[in-house]
């Protein structure tokens, strides 16, 4: 496809720059390309190659060879693989409870075929073991799922990054981490790393090509809700919040922006340690306030969340308080919004500071309770920096941590459950897991 570019960044051009930029540099580029014939197409590495057959070795060498033939040809991360041999496909396919070319997902960019097969190829490169393989394949149906939008935050300049949360008996069975530095762990670590290399290798998105993230796009990655902490302190887990039963295992799929920044509630008091979850919710957001109401996810550490619910906070009750705390001025809302949103879509600053006055979700006298209540502070009008059906907590982390952590992210979630082979138990036993039933919270 041929392509007409816009030299830099229009949304900091002013208009006459924008005019005389598509005059003088993009419009002979679309005249150019209408009216002039294709160039051949290059050979060698940059090529489409064409369609192969499963079980096709597509390269033999040493270990080194190999871990360069796929770095230059893209299919890993350049970091060092482990080499997909047909043998350890093999193994990793009697862990997923699929015939080894079912259709598990249509993902977009490429819009290929996950299949068992190819997602065990990806699995078997990041260093994942064959008991992962039904985790994996939930995370992937989560993202194929069109209430996910992998199409627009894939490959996003915003550098989304997708992560995981994995609920029921299956994520401890498999040690999944939800304690102290549960991201960096084995498990969680290399199914995270399996499902960027799937974004890369399954739907199609590549460095400078179609991963268009501006900074960057950080590994994929993966944490585990710390079930039996919300059970002493009385809460739900998120996936029974969502519908399923405790002892179902499900994967969750979401986006960020960012890891965030710590809170660090300093308070015994749970009101206000939940205004300072709230501070938190209302500075950390993915995008200009104004523009998506971006959702956030809430991870707050065990010993935090008791502290909240020794005060008589549920979840549910937790969320709308949050909700209501959380705002900014009407006047900051409408600033983010005009001047920090993706593309010059609103009208003058005046005019949107105009139609958000009258917008009803704009009040006088509920300010925040980190503004001071300074001579003239209830004709301050504020805005929600949330809705209730934007916020989800999952008690996670260090339990000897005073911490909580917003993440903002895009629209697009999924959540699936797990598919066990019918051996399962015999397969574990087998490979020295101790059998599902033991991990089951009564």
């Amino acid at each position: 496809m041929r392509v007409a570019v816009y030299p830099g960044p229009f949304d900091l051009h002013s208009d006459a720059q924008v005019r005389e930029n598509a005059v003088k540099i993009v419009v002979p580029q679309i005249i150019e390309a209408l009216t002039k014939p294709l160039a051949a197409r290059a050979s060698g590495q940059g090529e489409t190659l064409k369609e192969r057959k499963a079980r096709e070795v597509v390269f033999t060498g040493t270990l080194d060879e190999v871990n360069r033939h796929f770095a230059d040809y893209q299919w890993s991360d350049g970091m060092a693989i482990i080499p997909p041999t047909v043998e350890r496909v093999e193994e990793f396919l009697r862990y997923s409870g699929y015939a080894p070319h079912e259709e598990i997902a249509v993902l977009p960019l490429a819009n290929l075929r996950a299949t068992p097969w190819s997602i065990a190829v990806n699995a078997i490169m990041a260093g994942a073991r064959p008991e992962h393989m039904p985790v994996i394949i939930a995370a992937v149906q989560a993202i194929g799922d069109p209430a996910f939008r992998l199409a627009v935050t894939g490959g996003s300049t915003h550098s989304f990054s997708t992560f995981y949360s994995i609920n029921g008996p299956l994520a401890r069975q498999l040690g999944i981490d939800y304690g102290q530095g549960l991201i960096a762990a084995h498990a969680n670590a290399a199914i995270g790393r399996t499902m960027t290399l799937i974004e890369r290798n399954i739907a199609g998105f590549r460095i400078k090509e179609t991963q268009m993230g501006t900074f960057g796009k950080l590994q994929s990655w993966v944490l585990a809700e710390d079930e039996e902490a919300l059970q002493k302190i009385g809460w739900q887990p998120d996936h029974v919040e969502r519908g399923f039963d405790q002892n179902v295992s499900t994967v969750s799929a979401a986006s960020s922006t960012f890891m965030g920044q710590n809170i660090i509630p300093s308070t015994p008091d749970p009101k206000i340690l939940m205004q300072v979850l709230a501070y938190g919710i209302t500075y950390n957001e993915a995008f200009a306030s104004g523009i998506i109401n971006s959702p956030r996810t809430l991870l707050i550490a065990p010993s935090t969340a008791e502290v909240l619910a020794k005060g008589g906070y549920t979840k549910k009750k937790l969320i709308e308080d949050l909700v209501d705390t959380a705002r900014k001025p009407t006047y900051e809302w409408t600033f983010s919004k005009v001047y920090g949103s993706y593309g010059r879509i609103f009208r003058s600053f005046d005019r949107e500071l105009e139609r958000d006055l009258r917008d009803r979700r704009s009040a006088k006298g509920k300010l925040p309770p980190w503004y001071p209540r300074t001579p003239g502070w209830e004709e301050i009008e504020t805005m929600p920096s949330i809705s209730r059906d934007g916020i989800r907590i999952l008690v996670a982390g260090d339990p000897s941590r005073n911490k909580a952590q917003v993440l903002a992210g895009g629209t697009g979630k999924s959540v699936k459950q797990v598919k066990l082979p019918a051996n399962w138990d015999e397969l574990m036993e087998k490979a020295g897991y101790r059998p599902l039933k033991e991990f089951v919270i009564q």
